[in-house]
Order: C-alpha cells, then sequence, then structure tokens
C-alpha cells in the first residue's frame, strides 16, 4: 500500500462521514469489487 488515498477512496470516507451515525456500517468503506465475491463465500445466505 503506498500511503496514499484514491478519489475513489476519499469519496467512500465522504459518503461514510455524511451518513448518519446511526446508519453507518464499516462495510461502506470497501471497495464495490470487495463487497461480491465472486467464488461464493460460506457466510453468504444462498438459501
Amino acid at each position: 500500500m503506498s500511503g496514499h488515498l484514491t478519489s475513489d477512496e476519499w469519496q467512500r470516507i465522504t459518503e461514510f462521514a455524511r451518513t448518519p451515525k446511526h446508519r453507518r456500517r464499516p462495510e461502506q468503506l470497501l471497495p464495490d469489487e470487495a463487497m461480491t465475491d465472486p467464488e461464493g463465500d460460506a457466510n453468504s445466505a444462498t438459501d
């Protein structure tokens, strides 16, 4: 990691900060591609 934040990272941080505290989720800070696991995940609800 270079230590520098990209514009996408700043955008996610800004959206997180603007979200009311009671609605914030740590997942908001993850990139969109990190939210979808192409191999499937044991924790995903596929019932």
